[in-house]
């Protein structure tokens, strides 16, 4: 009775999903965590400070401002995050005046993300992020991340599991 057969699937860790699937050029391992800030020429055009803690500060800093006030939508505690937490603003909107494109990513908006990826690294602050892919917010890269550029093997990330399918599991 040892020998009964295990129910739960099997979920694979990147590098044994890029192997069973034949990768032959896989990307880096992301220690999941990005490392870097708003591009300068967002900073510049919105008048955000050069780093973060310049920016919490400057804008009141505390522990207050974490999390939206009572009956506040999140998407209007976003938008008043935006020279205080920009990493809030930009999961939920783009720079002012510029479209959200909705739907599939194209090839050349893929390579961008996995670019931005190999310079600063990604895994958290998915709206800093995002500010580096035009016409795309956080919660898009998130996505993305997940179900195109993890299961193509375009980066690895051992804070995932994929499943028989591809879909990636945070773990």
């Amino acid at each position: 009775h040892e020998q009964l057969l295990d129910l739960k699937p099997r979920q694979l860790t990147c590098d044994e999903w890029v192997a069973r699937n034949k990768i032959t050029d896989p990307g880096p391992v992301m220690s999941g965590h990005f490392t870097g800030w708003l591009p300068p020429h967002v900073c510049e055009q919105l008048g955000i400070a050069d780093n973060a803690a310049e920016a919490w500060e400057q804008n009141g800093g505390g522990n207050v401002d974490r999390k939206p006030g009572k009956g506040e939508s999140a998407k209007d505690f976003s938008r008043r995050m935006l020279k205080k937490n920009p990493n809030s603003y930009f999961y939920r909107h783009n720079l002012p005046g510029e479209d959200t494109w909705q739907g599939g990513w194209s090839e050349e908006e893929i390579q961008a993300f996995v670019a931005v990826a190999k310079e600063f690294g990604c895994g958290d602050k998915w709206g800093l992020f995002a500010s580096h892919i035009p016409h795309r917010v956080g919660y898009q890269c998130t996505a993305v991340y997940r179900h195109v550029i993890l299961p193509r093997g375009l980066l690895r990330d051992d804070t995932f599991r994929l499943t028989a399918s591809g879909e990636a599991v945070f773990c």
